[in-house]
């Protein structure tokens, strides 16, 4: 009898170790494989490749969040020591740059580039950028605009007014005080019309003031193509709409051509009815001879 009890005590361990070790081989099924060094998929900086970060943060909504976690809020290295604003990823511009989205990345926020990279003005995300807001006044026959002129004014990256919780990678556009500038005391209504013809109409910008095309007639107006720069002549807002012919109307002196415009406005136009400073012209004011 004394024997069957010490071979119970001598078996009791044995069972014990034998339940912890099948335990353990259980547990360990359930183990997560420990991430290897890089935590980025292959392709991860391949544009070209189905794993390119671009691809993943346009199908979640452009949270940079995430790489903050490891990167550092400032995108410099945080605990990787491996900054995302390296010259051969992002020049010397955090991923928040608004150059990386749409401009060249080196001197302009605004396309082009367009979101997709295009350059053509024909896509509507480049447009007629250029034309409104090169500071090449070269490229331009105004007074240059600003973003918010067209967008809604942000205050970062994550303002709700930017891309937003749910983003259908269309750009809000609201008018700001510039395309409703009054100057008989009649309040423009500018309106975008993002279908074919991609255009603005009732705007202070294109004929919607004291004299011109749209106050005088609005039926005679055509609109501009916002994909089209050869869509406005002077004309457009003022003078004859169908031969872009830049007669003067309303209460001008009838008679007068482009070339009597600087009788009046000779800080803005030249006597070859050449703009002379951009700067005067649609910039909400009407600049006359002193």
């Amino acid at each position: 009898m004394k024997k069957n009890n010490l071979l119970y005590l001598l078996l009791i361990p044995v069972v014990i170790i034998i339940i912890t070790l099948y335990s353990c081989s259980k547990l360990e099924d359930n183990l997560v494989n420990a991430p290897k060094a890089g935590i980025h998929p292959e392709g991860w900086t391949n544009p070209v490749n189905e794993n390119f970060h671009g691809k993943y943060f346009y199908s979640n909504k452009w949270d940079f969040k995430f790489c903050t976690q490891c990167h550092g809020a400032d995108y410099n290295g945080g605990n990787t020591d491996k900054s995302c604003n390296d010259p051969a990823c992002h020049g010397s511009s955090t991923p928040e740059d608004c150059r990386l989205c749409h401009g060249d990345r080196s001197t302009t926020i605004f396309p082009p580039v367009g979101l997709n990279g295009s350059t053509s003005v024909t896509y509507i995300g480049v447009g007629t950028h250029n034309t409104h807001l090169n500071k090449d006044s070269t490229l331009r026959n105004s007074a240059r605009v600003r973003c918010v002129s067209c967008h809604p004014s942000i205050t970062g990256f994550y303002d709700p007014k930017h891309i937003g919780t749910n983003p259908d990678n269309i750009a809000d556009v609201v008018f700001d005080s510039l395309s409703k500038t009054s100057t008989d005391g009649i309040t423009p209504n500018p309106v975008w019309n993002r279908n074919n013809p991609q255009s603005c109409s009732e705007t202070y910008c294109h004929g919607n003031f004291k004299n011109g095309n749209y106050r005088l007639n609005p039926a005679s107006m055509i609109n501009p193509s916002w994909t089209d720069p050869n869509s406005v002549y002077c004309g457009t807002c003022h003078g004859n709409p169908g031969t872009g012919n830049p007669l003067p109307g309303g209460t001008h002196l009838q008679g007068f051509t482009i070339y009597n415009c600087y009788f009046c406005h000779g800080s803005v136009i030249s006597n070859t009815g050449n703009i002379i400073n951009k700067s005067k012209h649609i910039n909400g004011i009407v600049n006359m001879n002193q």
